[in-house]
């Protein structure tokens, strides 16, 4: 069985090295273009969507603040039930059975009745809210995502991208929000109230009292220092491990095909391994910072326990407020506990929000103008003008100078990898040029929106990819409103539609997500059938015909011919077949343009095409 050690290993070694992961792809988003930017905080991240909702925040605010004087209500029932019901002199039992009802309905009321109202209030409240910002965040990220450029695309993984928008950081960051919101005020408000009446009661013991949380803080922040960066390496692998499955499932087929399941599968025991291990790591790590608490709060309650003891002797306490004190001792402790609660998920949020910050601050390399662009003259001649483009450092393209006139059909033919493609994806603005100019009409693309220059192509890749959806859907994508007599029109115009009326439910059909239910050719002939539905001025056809066996060939050409009068067609073509009726051929060698002219005129003329013609290149 095959072995793949390098197959999952991160491509930033330097960060994950210590973690050995088979599995990890890349723990954040590359950056294309990322200028330096302003630190991105927790608060900056929400505030923009919280501010719509800042009324409702701060009633939920207000209603989970009313808890907190419910539960500070009760450290004074253990005084009035020692002092004034139990071991109060000279009281009649009836007497004490009425001061008994009236502290126990008033416990009952404030303690339970009001505080569980309140509290229910306050959740429902904030959990609406939370999830309508939450909501926003995911549409945020997931538009910025969609309108990055390509470069950035071809260096990500997708599945690691969906962990950005439904994983684990904005799930992370909503946990600390809500632990926030729903605990602090409660908290606060009980803290406050316990410690003034304490401070009426006996003064020295309060303070003694206070300085023995403070010492729990400081304690509980020192044991928590480190979460952040096991919060960090956790979230990292996960997102990457996410991101390699998702491109194991999408590759399923050619998994099968060599019969590396088995393999495949180890790989992802062992990196299901690694995050098991770095789980039980941040856990116990979590538990013992819980465990130094308890210890801390036990040592505490001994001394608090004895000092009131001893203030007792001394004639300055009750036992009715002994016991107050005790009682008050252990709500003050609650709110400490919540205190390391929303700082390990603060440690937890601020490691979402690193990643987070990340892909927000990266930029698209095509970025639309900023004021006024111009909108693409339609039916222009297209034209580069000393266009050279690198990709990583690579030369892709050199002094590329091209004139395509409207309505002309011109191929691009060269060896694999000259920059065909890349040539194609200049004139859609999926890239700028590193030095010269791509432009419509006299109009520079960078002086356009993307969508609006790309609303005017219909492109039809070797490999259309369509969504695991009827084939209406993936027609009507590029034109929603288009009717059933369109599609229907558009499908004959392909010759689609000889498929598609005799599969179960026509155009109804589901065909698998990238199209898996369907041929090869029937894939071409939809994409073509896609393109015309767009009502394109410009076609490319990236190689649209390689893979095709003689039949489907002909049936896509037959297409082709129906529809490309008075259109511009850009061919990138690997047979001899696709560019015969070309009107021009633009040949590629070593990243620039050596010969351009009709088809007989370069089968007769000495150079490239001639050789890759005699050679059967083609």
């Amino acid at each position: 069985m095959p072995q793949f050690p390098e197959l999952f290993v991160s491509s930033q070694r330097q960060a994950t090295s210590a973690l050995r992961l088979p599995f990890l792809h890349r723990s954040r988003p590359a950056e294309p273009h990322a200028p330096a930017q302003p630190a991105l905080t927790l608060w900056g991240l929400v505030k923009p969507h919280a501010a719509r909702y800042r009324w409702w925040i701060a009633l939920a605010l207000i209603l989970n603040a009313i808890p907190g004087f419910g539960i500070a209500f009760q450290t004074f029932v253990p005084k009035y039930l020692v002092d004034d019901v139990l071991i109060a002199p000279d009281l009649a039992f009836r007497t004490r059975l009425v001061r008994l009802g009236f502290l126990l309905t008033g416990w009952v009321v404030s303690a339970l009745v009001l505080r569980m109202l309140a509290w229910y209030g306050s959740y429902r409240i904030f959990t609406h809210v939370r999830e309508r910002i939450v909501m926003e965040l995911r549409a945020r990220f997931f538009r910025h995502i969609n309108a990055l450029c390509l470069r950035f695309h071809h260096r990500q993984s997708s599945g690691e991208l969906f962990s950005y928008v439904f994983g684990a950081p904005v799930a992370v960051i909503s946990g600390f929000y809500h632990t926030l919101v729903m605990n602090v005020p409660n908290a606060l408000c009980t803290f406050l109230l316990s410690t003034g009446w304490m401070l009426l009661w006996d003064r020295g013991l309060t303070v003694i009292l206070l300085g023995l949380v403070v010492a729990t803080v400081c304690v509980l922040r020192r044991s928590s220092s480190d979460l952040r960066q096991l919060h960090e390496e956790f979230q990292a692998i996960e997102g990457a491990i996410t991101g390699r499955v998702a491109d194991i499932f999408r590759g399923n087929r050619d998994v099968k095909m060599y019969a590396i399941e088995e393999a495949m599968s180890r790989a992802f025991d062992q990196s299901a391994d690694t995050l098991r291990q770095k789980t039980c790591e941040r856990d116990l790590k979590t538990h013992r910072v819980n465990m130094r608490h308890e210890v801390v709060g036990a040592a505490c309650f001994v001394i608090v326990t004895g000092v009131g003891v001893w203030r007792y002797f001394q004639g300055g306490l009750t036992p009715g407020e002994i016991l107050a004190y005790l009682g008050a001792y252990g709500m003050l402790q609650v709110p400490v506990s919540l205190l390391f609660q929303i700082g390990t998920a603060y440690e937890g949020a601020q490691a979402s929000l690193k990643r987070l910050a990340d892909l927000l601050y990266t930029e698209t390399s095509t970025p639309d103008p900023s004021h006024d662009p111009q909108e693409p003259p339609p039916k222009e001649s297209l034209v580069l003008r000393h266009v050279s483009f690198t990709y990583t450092d690579q030369p892709v393209l050199r002094d590329i100078n091209l004139h395509i006139p409207f309505g002309q059909r011109v191929a691009l033919v060269g060896p694999s990898g000259v920059g065909k493609s890349t040539l194609a994806k200049l004139l859609l603005r999926l890239y700028d040029p590193g030095t010269g100019s791509v432009s419509m009409g006299g109009v520079d693309l960078r002086d356009c929106r993307g969508a609006d220059i790309r609303r005017r192509y219909g492109v039809v890749p070797q490999d259309p990819y369509f969504f695991h959806a009827s084939i209406r859907h993936n027609l009507a994508i590029v034109h929603p409103a288009a009717d059933e007599t369109r599609m229907r029109e558009v499908c004959e115009l392909a010759n689609a539609w000889e498929f598609i009326r005799e599969l179960p439910h026509q155009l109804d059909t589901v065909i698998g997500e990238g199209g898996c239910r369907l041929s090869a050719g029937q894939r071409q002939r939809l994409a073509i059938a896609r393109a015309l539905l767009h009502e394109p001025e410009y076609f490319i056809f990236d190689e649209a015909t390689s893979a095709l066996d003689t039949l489907s060939e002909r049936l896509v050409h037959d297409a082709l011919a129906r529809v490309l009068a008075g259109r511009t067609a850009i061919f990138i073509a690997h047979r001899l077949s696709t560019i015969k009726d070309c009107d021009r051929i633009v040949v590629l060698q070593d990243h620039t343009i050596v010969q351009d002219g009709p088809f007989k005129e370069l089968r007769h003329t000495p150079g490239l095409f001639r050789q890759m013609v005699e050679q059967d290149r083609f």
